[in-house]
Formats: structure tokens, C-alpha cells, sequence
């Protein structure tokens, strides 16, 4: 990790510390009612243990209600044990039953700071629009809870974003947090939140049958989160061959009406079978993952970057002749090649490099299926002529090595 990453880590620890602090010092346990604390606390932890999962490292949890409904109706030092009594369930469940929560502790302990930081400061916004919480019920309370609620949500994302940035290394645009899916999904529960507080406000009792649509809220959470699965690869986090060539599929079909290039690029990478072989297959988990991380920050958002199997990984590009993509893939090769990949399973760090083949529409061929083959062809005369390199495929030239159709245009590693 970073030290911009530890430092910011570091700093929304300290931060949520801070403000536990100052809201335990003007506590008075006289003030507060027990029974809205136990409810919220309650469902609060049983919901932050489930989750949904969808793309862009975007995880929802339906506890966010129950948040937002303390912060409108707990004092400071409630809403802190609420936020802290759930993240603490949440953290001894992952080092129950998953092996990655015990590799990045630091989950929990930054997801509830980050949550008493914004909340401190979503309250006191909400008290400076509404300071009658006797009133919450009224159309001027639910206004001002709506604005509060896009800037706790707005927040949040940002601050889970810049986390993602800092510790993967990718950029914003890849980490997917602000787009306005993932947003108005979060305000929708966050509003949700906003009502179960308002309910409690005339009876406690009352958010017990409220929290019945919040089942119909996480299963249709659940849709996107299988979807996403079925089309990624769960080793790289890239897309899987399926969903590459439903893609190319569609776009051959626009290429093709519209008279627009299409490049479709295939990578193998070179000697990971020896990794494999010398170190095994975790170290070779590895340097598929750092290759993924690589290819992720040279293509564009519509690109479509896939792990196809093994080491082979297939890149489409979109209005784009090979000879245009030409320069582009060489900087990834470059990249790949200069990059010492992390092993962490055999502490060390490993060297790869990776060939390439290109091709565009094939006009004798104008399937999916022929554009495939063509960059196959390019892509295996690459490692035919010593690997570390990059061919175009061209049907119209004299074949190389033994292998019709390839274009001897290539750049060496």
C-alpha cells in the first residue's frame, strides 16, 4: 500500500477517533431513549452483515437505513455505538469465514470511521435546516432530510472513492462510485432511513413492520450483483470471455451497419506456466491479477477489456483501426514489461511480458468468430518470433513463418 493510502487510511481513523471522542464527552445516558438505541442497534448490525456486491468495488449494505435514521434521531454518542457496535459484527464475521477480510484488516475500522466523520457532520447540517426534531415528520423536515441525505451520500462516495484510488491505484473514472446508479441507491435507502425515523418518532414499534420492503430493496440489490458476477472473471475482477463476445458480437453488428473500424486485440502472456511450474499457481494468481490492474488504466470506458481464458486476455476497441492502436498497446506492452509484479504468497516480486495480436474486420470473414481467429493468428506469429512483441493481422500480405495472413509489421519488446 501507498503511504498517500496509509495517510488517508490513517487520517479517517484519527478523524472518527476525534469525533467518537467529542460526542462521548456531552454524552448523558438520562437523555437518551434506550429503545430506539437497542431497535437501531439491533437491526443496524443483523443488515450490516449482509450485502450486496456490484461493479466498480461498489458494496451496498442495507445498514445504511439504519444509520441515517440514527443520525435524525440519536444523540452524537448513540449514533457513534451504533455505527461502531455493527462495524465490529461486520469485522469478526470476515475473519470468520473470509480469507480477505483478513488481508485488508483496515475495512471495517476505516468504513466506521468514515461513517461517525460524515454522519457528525450530516447531523449537524440536518439541526442548522430542521432544528425541531418534534416536526420531523412535516414537508419542510422531509426537504431538509432529502438534502441532508444527498450530502451524506455524496460523501461517502467520495471518501470510499478516493480510498479505492489510493489503495488500488486506478483512476477515479474506474472506480465507479459517482455514477448516479450507485448513488441514487444509496440516497433511495438513506430516504428509506429518513422514514424509519420518522415512524419511530410516534412509536419505536413501528420500524418492525417498516423494514419489510427493505427485503424487496436488498434482493433487488442482489440482481445487478449476479449479473455482474456472470459476466467477470472472479480471479482479475475483468470482464470473462462470455460477455467479450456478446460485446464484440454487438458491436461487429453496429461496425458493420454503420461502416465504423473495430479492433480486437488478443494477449497471451509469456512464460506464466514456468511461474506456475517454479512457484505455484498463487504466484501465477498474482501476476494475472497485476496484468489486469495494468491493462485496466490504458482503454477507455468503452473499451472492454476481458481475462479469455488461462493467460490469454482479449482487449476490444471500438471505432479503431489496428494501425491506430498500434502505439497504445505498445505503451501496455512496455508497462507490463517494465512493472515487478507483487507475489505476496512467496514474498517476491516477478517480471512478465506479454504478445500481442491485432485485427480488424476481416472482410472475407465479417464474424465475431473470423475476427477472433485472425487476431489468434497474430497473436501466436508474436510469440513464434521470439515473444515480447506485437503483430497485425493483414489478410492481404504473405504469410510469416509458416502462417498465412500475418502482416510482418511489429514492434519489438
Amino acid at each position: 500500500m501507498s503511504k498517500s493510502a496509509r495517510f488517508f487510511i490513517g487520517a479517517i481513523l484519527l478523524g472518527g477517533l476525534f469525533v467518537a471522542f467529542q460526542a462521548w464527552v456531552v454524552f448523558d445516558p438520562a437523555e437518551i431513549e434506550w429503545i430506539n438505541f437497542l431497535l437501531l442497534a439491533t437491526l443496524a448490525t443483523g443488515t450490516q452483515l449482509l450485502k450486496s456486491e456490484a461493479p466498480y468495488y461498489q458494496v451496498y449494505h442495507p445498514s445504511l437505513v439504519f444509520f441515517f435514521a440514527g443520525i435524525l434521531i440519536l444523540q452524537p454518542a448513540g449514533f457513534v455505538l451504533l455505527v461502531v457496535i455493527a462495524h465490529i459484527a461486520e469485522w469478526v464475521k470476515e475473519r470468520l469465514v473470509s480469507q480477505e477480510g483478513l488481508r485488508e484488516w483496515f475495512l471495517q475500522p476505516f468504513n466506521a470511521g468514515m461513517h461517525i466523520i460524515v454522519g457528525a457532520l450530516a447531523r449537524l447540517l440536518y439541526l442548522a435546516i430542521n432544528p425541531n426534531y418534534e416536526e420531523i415528520g412535516t414537508l419542510y423536515a422531509l426537504v431538509g432530510a432529502g438534502v441532508v441525505a444527498c450530502v451524506y451520500v455524496a460523501l461517502n462516495h467520495l471518501m470510499v472513492g478516493e480510498a479505492v484510488v489510493l489503495t488500488r491505484g486506478i483512476p477515479w473514472r474506474e472506480t465507479g462510485v459517482l455514477d448516479i446508479e450507485n448513488l441514487a441507491t444509496d440516497f433511495v435507502l438513506a430516504m428509506f432511513g429518513y422514514v424509519s425515523a420518522a415512524l419511530m418518532t410516534l412509536n419505536a414499534w413501528l420500524i418492525l413492520p417498516a423494514i419489510a420492503p427493505l427485503y424487496l430493496i436488498n434482493r433487488s440489490l442482489a440482481v445487478p450483483e449476479l449479473k455482474h458476477r456472470a459476466e467477470s472473471d472472479p480471479k482479475t475482477g475483468l470482464w470473462n470471455g462470455r460477455y467479450f463476445m456478446q460485446s464484440l458480437e454487438q458491436e461487429l453488428s453496429r461496425s458493420m451497419r454503420y461502416d465504423r473500424p473495430l479492433t480486437v486485440v488478443l494477449a497471451d502472456l509469456d512464460y506464466l506456466r514456468e511461474i506456475n511450474n517454479k512457484y505455484g499457481h498463487l504466484a501465477g494468481d498474482a501476476v494475472l491479477t497485476g496484468v489486469a490492474e495494468i491493462l485496466r488504466k490504458y482503454f477507455r470506458d468503452y473499451d472492454v477489456v476481458a481475462r479469455f481464458g488461462g493467460e490469454e486476455f482479449a482487449i476490444l476497441l471500438p471505432e479503431t483501426e489496428p494501425e491506430n492502436a498500434l502505439p497504445r498497446i505498445e505503451k501496455v506492452r512496455a508497462a507490463i514489461e517494465k512493472t515487478a509484479l507483487e507475489a505476496p504468497v512467496i514474498d517476491k516480486t516477478l517480471n512478465i511480458t506479454m504478445s500481442f495480436g491485432l485485427a480488424g474486420i476481416d472482410k472475407e470473414q465479417p464474424t465475431a468468430q473470423g475476427i477472433i481467429h485472425c487476431a489468434d493468428l497474430a497473436m501466436y506469429a508474436a510469440k513464434d518470433g521470439g515473444r515480447n512483441q506485437i503483430r497485425i493481422y493483414s489478410s492481404d500480405l504473405a504469410g510469416l513463418g509458416g502462417r498465412p495472413g500475418i502482416d510482418e509489421r511489429m514492434l519489438n519488446g
